[in-house]
């Protein structure tokens, strides 16, 4: 595919550095344009938006702001590997303390770069070639460089797009294509997308509503919604932090918390897995398949609906608790006083429900 790279309609080069020599302070705008289907993103400080393109080529917008910002802080990057990288270079070999003041006055965070890339991306070592164990410290206010670039993705029908971000919100909304979203610290938000999303931060709220693809949120700390959804798979993944899931369709649902209480309602899926260390889990049923349905917690209440149709044999367990079947016409087979099972319709498919401490119910939509 025929690929070029525009700064206000001048053809450049691969490496694109800003004019040698001090500059004003103050804000200014680049605009870059890449002819593939396949691009990647490196930004470390600022607020990124990505909508879709009105033609067959990624459009960037790049805003610098900040006290300190002038057009020789900073330099855009780009190559090619297997993909075209654009990348927003920050001048870490020269300062390590950063000021973003969309950050609050009381928060900072800190970022380790090394020159073996995240993941293994070859890609990624290419822009921190050099910058091995370098920390970069960016905070609310206080010390530091005041800069950062605010960046506009515009997105073709069918592309995809990798972001890997360092501080800052990720909003995409009204896109055909698949993303990759990665940022160390700042919330995703995600709308109207149909084509598949990863969406990883490290610490942040991610939220995902009216998807038509396959759905993979991963959040080191933070809160999780995930709505309106429709794909072969819907996985969320967070380290503390709760998670709501609403009208979900899908073929297997995945939801795993160190701590955090887990609500899915309104959701159809041929098998499920929900599994949190410390909190209560509601699990509402409209549509069950044959498959397996697991649901583990090691401190908390589970609760259990299921449709009129349901056709399954289900095991319950806690440690520390009461069983309790609301389901009518279900047969029990066995019921003591922290174990169940019990049948209800033809019992295809599987269903194990088990509480390290907290009450288990089993109802009826």
């Amino acid at each position: 595919m025929k690929r070029r790279v525009v700064i206000a309609g001048v053809l450049v080069p691969i490496l694109l550095s800003l004019a040698v020599g001090a500059a004003l302070a103050g804000e200014f705008e680049r605009e870059f344009t890449f002819a593939t289907d396949d691009l990647k993103v490196v930004n470390m400080i600022g607020a990124i938006e990505v909508v879709e393109a009105a033609g067959d080529e990624f459009q960037i917008k790049v805003t610098v702001r900040g006290d300190d910002a002038s057009e020789d802080i900073l330099e855009f990057i780009d190559f090619n590997d297997d993909g075209d990288v654009f990348a927003i270079k920050f001048p870490i070999k020269k300062h390590k303390k950063y000021v973003y003041p969309e950050m609050g006055s009381g928060s900072s965070t800190t970022m380790t770069f090394n020159n073996e890339g995240d993941h293994g991306n070859s890609w990624l070592k290419k822009v921190f070639s050099g910058l091995s164990g370098t920390r970069v410290k960016v905070r609310g206010k206080g010390n530091g460089k005041e800069v950062w670039a605010d960046v506009v993705i515009a997105v073709p029908r069918g592309a995809e797009l990798e972001v890997r971000h360092g501080v800052g919100a990720v909003e995409a909304s009204s896109l055909k294509a698949d993303l990759n979203l990665d940022t160390n610290s700042g919330r995703i938000d995600v709308r109207d997308l149909q084509g598949d999303l990863l969406a990883d931060t490290g610490s942040g709220h991610v939220t995902a509503t009216r998807i038509a693809g396959n759905v993979n949120v991963d959040t080191g700390s933070g809160h999780v919604e995930v709505t309106d959804c429709e794909g072969s798979e819907v996985r969320v993944d967070t380290g503390s932090g709760r998670v709501v899931a609403e009208n979900l369709k899908c073929d297997h649902l995945d939801i795993d918390t160190g701590s955090g209480s887990v609500k899915a309602r309104r959701v159809a899926t041929e098998s499920a897995h929900i599994d949190t260390g410390s909190g209560s889990v509601v699990l509402q049923l409209d549509q069950m398949g044959d498959g397996k349905y697991d649901i583990d917690t090691g401190s908390g209440s589970i609760e259990l609906i299921m449709p009129d149709n349901a056709s399954a044999r289900i095991s319950a367990d806690t440690g520390s608790g009461s069983v309790n079947n609301d389901y009518a016409g279900s047969e029990v087979v066995r019921k003591e006083r922290r174990e169940m099972e019990l049948i209800v319709g033809d019992g295809e498919s599987r269903v194990r429900l088990d509480a390290g401490s907290g009450s288990i119910t089993v109802a009826r939509n």
